[in-house]
């Protein structure tokens, strides 16, 4: 079978044998990284969703493995966002997500051995208990970089961070020696609102946190050095007029630059012929049909300007008003805002991108 040509990818993890990509460990600072996990800190690292968390979390995952002096363990706890304020159905699920992705990255039983052992156990917080078991059964201290945290909501989010909490003073012998928590916002700005209608902020319920890390977008280098991966790979050639119109319509949004690089070159089937020179105007019109086809990207985008606290902030940005206008808004609001990544915090506040400008536009708020 003939290997799958390299194509710019627009959906889930980069894979470096099928993607053009952006080596993930590049895109933050890994030695700061290395440094908090030896200091034996829980820490952050957020940022707007399709930007690359999970691809960097599973890179820095396998990049530490490799070294051989921890085990470090992925987990994505989204699976139990169906289950909301169903605590013990989250924290079983969060739990078995746990072991399975050990015992995949240990290659052992061993983790999925003591998930069934704490799911027999009376204990009350069963999430707790297994880090304890499963830190003081290996021989190396263990690392957990737990993804899509801000998909659990109300009294099972704050289950989940209290337990991370509770073990804390256990680290590294009898709890993980570092926990990162990945998610679209900072925890601090969680505002969690329990069953019984009482609000609990995520600072409270996870004031260990030593570090809030956020991922940030490509590069004009960067983007750059995407795009000639596939000039590399197929010999097809991007006018160097293109990129300035690249940077204009994204600036750096990963999903976007992706996106743009797929449409104009294997969704525009006339540019399937890689001596086909691709040229400012071929950008245009792909950025145009891909604000008009409303993929999975735009249509969240979308979704997000139904909120209020949305609208509340990306009104006034249409409307023109001066920057005297963020004095009237609630700081949260903007932070939320800022951290769906729908607007930078220049001075005034602005749209991030050409793209989401004209769709926020299209939208009719």
């Amino acid at each position: 079978m003939k290997p799958v040509p390299k194509f710019f990818n627009t959906a889930g993890p980069m894979k470096p044998e099928l993607h053009y990509c952006i080596d993930p460990l590049t895109r933050f600072d890994l030695e700061e990284i290395e440094s908090l996990i030896r200091q034996n800190k829980y820490f952050i690292l957020h940022a707007p969703r399709q930007t690359g968390k999970t691809s960097c979390l599973l890179a820095l995952r396998d990049y530490i493995n490799k070294q051989g002096e921890f085990y470090a363990v992925y987990a994505n706890v989204e699976g139990g966002q169906a289950f909301r304020n169903d605590v013990k159905t989250v924290e079983s699920r969060v739990v078995g997500t746990i072991a399975e992705r050990a015992a995949m990255t240990l290659q052992s039983d061993l983790p999925r051995d003591l998930f069934h052992k704490v799911a027999a156990s009376p204990e009350q917080d069963r999430l707790a208990l297994y880090l304890k078991m499963l830190s003081e059964a290996l021989d190396k201290p263990l690392l957990l970089f737990i993804d899509e945290i801000d998909a659990l909501v109300g009294d099972s989010l704050v289950s989940v961070l209290r337990q991370l909490r509770s073990g804390y003073d256990l680290r590294p012998q009898a709890f993980p020696q570092s926990i990162i928590l990945c998610g679209v916002r900072d925890v601090r700005d969680y505002r969690i609102v329990l069953s019984n209608q009482d609000i609990v902020t995520g600072g409270s319920a996870f004031n260990i946190k030593a570090e809030s890390l956020r991922l940030g977008n490509f590069s004009r280098e960067e983007i750059h050095q995407l795009y000639m991966q596939h000039t590399a790979a197929t010999g097809q050639v991007f006018d160097e007029a293109c990129f300035p119109q690249i940077w204009e319509a994204t600036e750096g949004q990963p999903w976007l630059v992706n996106a743009l690089g797929y449409e104009v070159t294997m969704n525009m089937r006339e540019n399937r012929d890689r001596s086909v020179r691709i040229i400012p105007e071929m950008m245009y019109r792909a950025q145009e049909r891909l604000i008009y086809r409303r993929d999975t990207h735009i249509d969240i985008l979308i979704d997000k300007l139904r909120e209020e606290r949305v609208r509340n902030v990306i009104a006034p940005i249409l409307a023109n008003e001066d920057g005297e206008v963020e004095q009237h808004l609630k700081d949260d609001d903007i932070q939320y805002v800022v951290d769906m990544g729908l607007v930078v915090r220049d001075k005034p506040l602005r749209i991030a991108n050409a793209i989401y400008c004209e769709v926020i536009s299209q939208a009719n708020l």
